[in-house]
């Protein structure tokens, strides 16, 4: 999380991405060392899908992947590829079958550790996505190899982590069919109350820019959680700091209760100055929204939430059709990330991260995409903030234009608060493997109830029929 000393910026990265990321690039090297020949044809399909997934375009890179696999059904590159970018449309199923043929065909010159480490680490997020924490736990350990340094004590401390739940069903709700909870606050960002383990009711932000639920150190030892271990994570500016990993026996959100949830734990103390003073001692993040049909209606100041079943899908779908809501197909990349195409100013379409967290703000990006997007920066008047692992520098910039969607679901937002940081998120740029151009967060989604529907994996945006006295600077011009 990451605040500064005025409107407040509350920004984390998931922990761990880091090092895991140098490690995979390096495995990656060894294997293009190692790589498989190609035939001219096959090559031709390969380079061609190899560009459209750097541009971000998932759809047209995938009918490129598949042309190459009907040349060569078993190129473990082109099962990997196609495995990705199943898990980035969340489907798992699918990208299972892809990675774990990926993984049957790979030459035995590379199937042992560590040339083997992406591949298993990549079925690991299918893993992941399932909750199958005791499958994950064991391809972790495997991942991992005989030396849990360096990067690999990250997959080892993530295996150990998701080992506590390997006997149990995590992110098992308990509840009616929905319930909606009250915000504390909905500026600079929405907090609601949340019981950890039979606790009092405490503050915890609702940030999609994070992974798992976050614990305070304080609360977490209050209340019992279960710690395997810890990594160090990368907060904003670069700063790094230890992070616990384990699990709780319940988190309680209004009429639910979700059992077993595994948790990331942190000293959440200085978030408060973010937050006009308002003791908060965790984050809800994407992990936990996802397993529900979660909507944070921003004008209302109320989190919905209600069980992903095909009844609640249809009459959402039909309620959401007859107001006109906006519908944002979305992909989701790796653990959490959620990303979809937008605009600023006058910059061609890009792809943006939606993190919700970017507290009082619209926009984020790196400075050269500033510098194309017209944006002056002016750093004689930046600010000290403070990250989760320490202070950052960071200024005020003016947005003009940003948006999200095209066509008839585009949502447009005009003269918008935005922020540049010495050290914009490390997930911004190439380093997934294709370009995050910037971070699309709070002020932007401010006017609207935002539903993140992770089965049709479209983000939706309502204009609410009771707008409870809040202007919005957004439009759907």
């Amino acid at each position: 999380m990451h605040r500064s000393n005025r409107t407040g910026i509350v920004r984390k990265r998931t922990v761990g991405c880091i090092s895991i990321a140098l490690l995979l690039a390096v495995v990656a090297a060894a294997a293009v060392w190692l790589g498989e020949r190609l035939e001219p044809a096959v090559r031709k399909c390969v380079e061609a899908g190899d560009k459209l997934y750097q541009e971000g375009c998932f759809d047209e890179a995938k009918a490129a992947y598949l042309n190459a696999l009907a040349l060569a059904p078993a190129n473990t590159a082109v099962l990997e590829k196609l495995g990705l970018i199943s898990l980035w449309e969340n489907s798992a199923e699918e990208a299972g079958g892809y990675l774990a043929d990926a993984l049957r065909h790979t030459p035995w010159y590379r199937n042992y550790w560590p040339l083997n480490t992406e591949l298993k680490y990549h079925l690991g997020m299918v893993y992941l996505r399932q909750d199958r924490f005791g499958d994950l736990a064991r391809l972790f350990r495997e991942a991992r190899g005989p030396v849990a340094a360096g990067p690999f004590r990250d997959l080892d401390a993530f295996g150990r982590q998701m080992a506590l739940l390997e006997d149990e069903t995590p992110y098992a709700v308990e509840g009616p069919e929905e319930t909606q909870i009250d915000f504390v606050i909905t500026d600079p960002l929405p907090v609601i109350e949340v019981s950890v383990n039979g606790s009092e009711p405490v503050g915890f932000v609702i940030d999609t820019g994070g992974m798992e639920v976050i614990l305070d150190d304080d609360l977490a030892e209050q209340v019992g959680a279960q710690i395997a271990g810890s990594i160090v994570g990368s907060y904003a500016g670069q700063k790094k700091t230890e992070t616990g990993l384990g699990r709780v026996d319940s988190i309680g959100m209004g009429a639910f209760v979700v059992r077993n949830v595994p948790i990331h734990v942190l000293d959440t103390d200085p978030f408060s100055s973010a937050l006009n003073g308002l003791e908060v001692k965790g984050v809800i993040g994407t992990r936990l929204l996802m397993h529900f049909l979660s909507t944070v209606d921003y004008p209302n100041g109320v989190l919905v939430l209600e069980r992903p079943t095909s009844a609640n899908q249809q009459r959402m779908e039909s309620r959401l059709t007859s107001v006109g809501a906006k519908a944002i197909p979305f992909w989701l990349i790796n653990t959490h990330y959620i990303v979809t195409w937008g605009q600023v100013n006058d910059l061609d379409p890009m792809l943006l991260f939606v993190d919700t967290g970017l507290a009082g703000a619209a926009f984020t990006a790196p400075e050269d995409v500033l510098e194309r997007a017209g944006i002056s920066v002016d750093w004689s008047k930046a600010e000290e903030g403070i990250g989760g692992g320490g202070v950052v520098e960071e200024v005020d910039i003016a947005i003009e234009r940003l948006s999200l969607g095209a066509g008839g679901d585009e949502v447009v937002g005009h003269n918008l608060l935005g922020k540049a940081s010495e050290y914009p998120p490390s997930v911004l740029g190439d380093t997934l493997g294709f370009r995050l151009g910037g971070l699309i967060s709070h002020q932007f989604f401010r006017g609207y109830a935002v539903t993140l529907d992770f089965e049709a994996m479209n983000l939706i945006l309502e204009l609410p029929l009771v707008r409870s006295g809040t202007s919005s600077t957004a439009d759907t011009s």
